[in-house]
Formats: C-alpha cells, sequence, structure tokens
C-alpha cells in the first residue's frame, strides 16, 4: 500500500513565530549586558524589527526545507523530486472530434485533403486534421480525426455540428462539421496528482503486477484521469476500472481508455507477460436525494448566511463522494458539513449508507430542489 503522507508528522526546519523570535532575541540581549529593555526603548524598537526580519528568513528556510518533502513539494520542486524516481508530470492533452467534409457533388477522381487542414467553430480556437483524409470518386463526404491546436480541458464540450467553418478552404469542398462532442482535452497535471504518483512510483518496480503498480501506470496515462480501480476476478485476469476528473465516467471508445490500453495492454514492459487485462469505465450508482434543513429562531438573523454555507457544503459532499472509485455513501458526513455550516439539523431523503464495489462510483442525479429550508425551530 502506499504511504499515506497525511498521516506523517507536520515538521518545521526553524522556528517561524516572530513573537517567539523577538523574545529570544531580548532575553539574550538582557542576558549579556544585565538590563531590562523596557517597551519604549529604542534599543528594543531596533531589536524588534532585526527579529521581524530573522523571521522572515526563517520562514524561507522552512519552506526551502520543505520543499525537499513529497509531503510539502510544489511546482518545479515538485517536478524535481519526481525527476528522481523516473516520473514526469503530465502534459497538456489537445481536445479532438471526427470532423466530417462534405463535397459539392461527387467527382470522378480522388480528392486529397491534406493533414493539418484547420476549421474552427468562432474563428479563435481552430481544429487540425490529423492525417490525410482521401475522398474516393463517386462519394459525396469523407471522415477524418482532428485535434484542437490548443492543449487543455476548456475545448471540450464543443458539440456536434459547430465546428463548421474551413479555415483553409479546399477545392470541392462545400461545408465541413463536427460528427462528435469534442473530448479528451486536459489540463497540465496538477500538484496533487503528480504527488500521489510518485508516491506511488516505487509500485511499479515489481514486474509481478500488483494492485497499485496498475493503479499508478492507469494514473500516468491521462491527466484527466482522477482514480483507477483493480479488480482480479481469476488468476491471471486483471480489470481495471477508469474514472474522470469532475467524478465523469469515459466513453468506452474514448481517448483516456485507449490511452490506458497503450500502456497496460500495448506495453509489455508494463504489463506481467501472463495477464490478461481489460479495461473499463467505472460502473455509476446513481442517486437523487433531497436534503432539507432546519435552524433555530436566535439563529434568524443568519439564515442567508447558512443557506450559503449549505449549498457550499452539499457541493464539498458531492465532490468528495464523487472523486473515488468504491467510495462508501456516507451521509453522516453530508450532516456533519451542514450542521458545521450552522444548520440545526437536517433531513436526508433518498440518502443512505450504501456499501460500493470496488469498480461502482456514486453519481448524483441533477434536481434542482435537492436543497429545501425546513423552517426555525426552538432550541
Amino acid at each position: 500500500m502506499a504511504l499515506d503522507l497525511t498521516g506523517l508528522p507536520d515538521v518545521s526546519f526553524t522556528d517561524t513565530d516572530t513573537a517567539k523570535v523577538e523574545s529570544a532575541i531580548i532575553t539574550l540581549y538582557e542576558g549579556i549586558t544585565k538590563s531590562v529593555l523596557f517597551p519604549a526603548d529604542p534599543v528594543r524598537l531596533f531589536l524588534s524589527t532585526l527579529a521581524n526580519i530573522i523571521a522572515q528568513q526563517n520562514i524561507l528556510i522552512d519552506y526551502t526545507g520543505k520543499q525537499n518533502l513529497l509531503r510539502y513539494a510544489r511546482g518545479a520542486f515538485l517536478d524535481h523530486l519526481g525527476a528522481l524516481l523516473g516520473v514526469e508530470r503530465l502534459e497538456a492533452k489537445p481536445a479532438s472530434t471526427v470532423m466530417r467534409f462534405i463535397l459539392e457533388a461527387p467527382l470522378p477522381f480522388q480528392l486529397i485533403i491534406p493533414a493539418g487542414t484547420r476549421v474552427t467553430a468562432d474563428g479563435v480556437t481552430y481544429f487540425a486534421t490529423s492525417g490525410t483524409l482521401i475522398i474516393h470518386a463517386g462519394t459525396v463526404c469523407g471522415d477524418v480525426e482532428a485535434a484542437c491546436q490548443r492543449a487543455g480541458k476548456e475545448w471540450n464540450g464543443i458539440q456536434c455540428g459547430q465546428i463548421n467553418r474551413i479555415v483553409d478552404p479546399r477545392p470541392y469542398v462545400k461545408s465541413v462539421e463536427n460528427l462528435d462532442v469534442t473530448s479528451g482535452g486536459a489540463d497540465v497535471e496538477d500538484d496533487e496528482s503528480l504527488r500521489l504518483r510518485i508516491n506511488l512510483k516505487p509500485e511499479s518496480f515489481s514486474v509481478a503486477g500488483p494492485e497499485l503498480a496498475y493503479v499508478y501506470w492507469t494514473l500516468s496515462a491521462h491527466p484527466d484521469i482522477l482514480d483507477a480501480s483493480v479488480t482480479s476476478p481469476a488468476p491471471g485476469v486483471v480489470n481495471v476500472f477508469v474514472l474522470l476528473r469532475g467524478g465523469r465516467i469515459p466513453e468506452i471508445d474514448g481517448s483516456e481508455i485507449e490511452a490506458v490500453e497503450n500502456i497496460l495492454i500495448g506495453n509489455n514492459k508494463v504489463r506481467p507477460f501472463t495477464d490478461f487485462v481489460t479495461i473499463y469505465p467505472a460502473d455509476a450508482h446513481e442517486i437523487d436525494y433531497t436534503i432539507t434543513w432546519f435552524i433555530s429562531t436566535s439563529q434568524s438573523n443568519r439564515i442567508l448566511e447558512i443557506e450559503n454555507g449549505i449549498k457550499a457544503a452539499v457541493a464539498e459532499y458531492e465532490e468528495w463522494q464523487t472523486e473515488r472509485i468504491g467510495r462508501d455513501i456516507i451521509p453522516d458526513k453530508l450532516i456533519s458539513l451542514c450542521q458545521g455550516a450552522g444548520a440545526k439539523r437536517v433531513e436526508l431523503n433518498g440518502l443512505e449508507f450504501t456499501q460500493l464495489d470496488n469498480s461502482t462510483i456514486t453519481k448524483f442525479t441533477e434536481n434542482p430542489q435537492r436543497i429545501v429550508f425546513g423552517g426555525m425551530e426552538n432550541l
């Protein structure tokens, strides 16, 4: 099992408390000079200024020291820790789709549309064809993959038919349109995901196919993959379940599943030779629930503040509940968050403790009436 970094004790390389640093300097000075420094003493004011500078230096020293530890490292410091184990931050990936080029009429010869032909939906962001498209004689259209020329998840979700403007006109081509909703785009891997993969990296050193080795390689396949779960229903059989960021379930033929297959199935240096590996999207356990919250009469002047806190608590709970495969449904956490936001009590309808297997995630259905104010009650 990978080491739980949150269970490690907190460490400090220097004392960063300005008051303690100031007290130590003044006490040392008074001890050496056999004198007492009163609050308005110019020497005391000078030493207080000096203590503030030293405390700031201590903060920088403490920060620098912690950047050498996996639990605290961030940004480029974390990249360097990953380099020690051969783990690189995953680069951003562009969104992609399938474009259909439509001719004015069938032609008596083949029409070649070269790779790199650009199309757009808004005149700002361009998609370029990934390969050469050949539209054969007698046909009026042809399909080809195209990828966004800007990497990132921002350009996911462009609906079918919206990419319909040709930037690089081709003879005989009347129109163009995307057949699929754009998908597969992902931002550069964030620090927490990279930290987890660095922590898991030693698991990949074994060639015996341990569970966490499969998890590590799955998380390394695509920056949009948030979690993975591995089961073995029979000797030599390995099933890997994949979950995307935001609790999204990947398409079975999507780019994320394909990326995992390329590593776990297409790479014999990673997959044990005798393992039969299959990649699946995580299963969804759908839930529709409502939460009714109450406050005491003494809290009536804070009702708007509490209402906003309840909405934030529900959002935090749903994000937590859906970000891991196999995480049991725990209503008590939602109740605790809502009480922390100021609710006297809450009533849940449709949400109860449920154990999930290692292939399943919780998925909440859309419900605009999910949060209901139940009223005020006596203490």
